[in-house]
């Protein structure tokens, strides 16, 4: 028997750790579906919406966790009362819930029957879902059958993916010829004119000191990444997830020396197999010599030699994504409003 159960804000104990089992066992589970990830997120930069958590059982066994986001909105009609996935797209790439492939239906007809008597929502805004994960036909599906009208269904951006499941070598193989010499040609350059370079990996009791060299530069950009991370609760929340994943390497954090001087930084979420590119800035004055793209090219390298089967760049189509061979996961949006 199905059974769902509603939770004000993140679970704790015993449903706490059976959310995390199941985040692993998901294909499409991410860092930022874990209860740790959606915790920091609301007490940095959510704690204007109300966190309310519905995890879905079957025979006393957690099959799904759908953690919501309810906000006061305005509408052309007057303040609507919305529903998000928690995390926020902003600094969230992947949202929404979190099932074995074989109990998605299950889970997304639960989830919504539930709403179906709710009265204290009027929109569920059900974005940043991949949609080869099988939950926007899910949602779209169980929608018709309860007569809960679509007034959404859009795609919401990409996250280009590098594929490293048959390792280094076999990822180089695959690049046309011309990106991958432009690749190599790119981090020999850079070391001949500049007087060499090495990546190294922040150890974590000098991570606040290089997120320093990290925020720097990133507010030295003419790009919109100035201005978010001019904003302190920006710099507030990358620290915050630091002081929770950088213990166990989760979250790391790279310096590209150049010379011995930092030439470009990255963050990146490393879970499960999977590397997660998070941000990247590099020193504008050596732009020329492409000290971001030489970073990113070795982080790829060194995700493959520690077996992740996938390299995320994560959210946006921007074209340098594209010279690493990354290929397009679709995010879908779904808007359902209750009748």
């Amino acid at each position: 028997m199905t059974e769902l159960r509603t939770h004000a804000g993140i679970p704790t104990g015993q449903l706490r750790a059976a959310w995390e089992a199941l985040v692993a066992d998901d294909p499409d589970g991410t860092v930022f579906h874990t209860p740790r990830y959606l915790e920091t997120w609301h007490r940095v930069l959510g704690q204007r919406a109300h966190a309310r958590v519905r995890t879905v059982h079957r025979d006393g066994r957690l099959i799904g966790v759908v953690p919501e986001a309810h906000e006061r909105e305005g509408s052309p009609t007057g303040p609507i009362e919305v529903i998000r996935f928690m995390g926020g797209t902003e600094v969230t790439d992947y949202l929404g819930p979190v099932a074995r492939p074989e109990d998605r239906d299950d889970v997304a007809a639960a989830y919504l029957g539930s709403l179906i008597d709710d009265v204290d929502w009027d929109e569920l805004v059900a974005g940043g879902l991949p949609a080869a994960s099988g939950w926007p036909d899910a949602f779209l599906r169980h929608a018709e059958r309860l007569g809960i009208d679509v007034i959404e269904d859009a795609h919401e951006a990409v996250c280009p993916l590098v594929d490293l499941a048959e390792g280094y070598d076999a990822y180089l193989d695959r690049l046309p010829g011309k990106q991958r010499h432009e690749l190599k040609r790119k981090a020999r350059k850079l070391g001949r004119d500049l007087g060499g370079v090495r990546v190294v990996e922040v150890e974590d009791e000098d991570i606040d000191e290089a997120f320093d060299v990290f925020f720097g530069m990133a507010t030295e950009t003419e790009t919109e990444k100035r201005g978010f991370f001019a904003k302190e609760e920006m710099r507030t929340f990358f620290r915050a997830l630091a002081d929770e994943f950088a213990d166990d390497r989760v979250l790391r954090l790279h310096l590209l020396e150049v010379a011995g001087a930092p030439g470009a930084a990255t963050v990146s979420l490393v879970q499960d197999r999977e590397w997660g590119l998070y941000n990247s800035a590099f020193d504008q004055t050596l732009a020329s010599h492409a000290p971001g793209m030489v970073l990113v090219g070795e982080l790829i390298r060194m995700a493959a030699e520690e077996g992740c089967r996938m390299f995320d760049l994560l959210r946006g189509d921007e074209p340098y994504k594209y010279r690493f061979g990354a290929e397009d996961r679709e995010l879908r949006r779904l808007t359902l409003a209750r009748r």
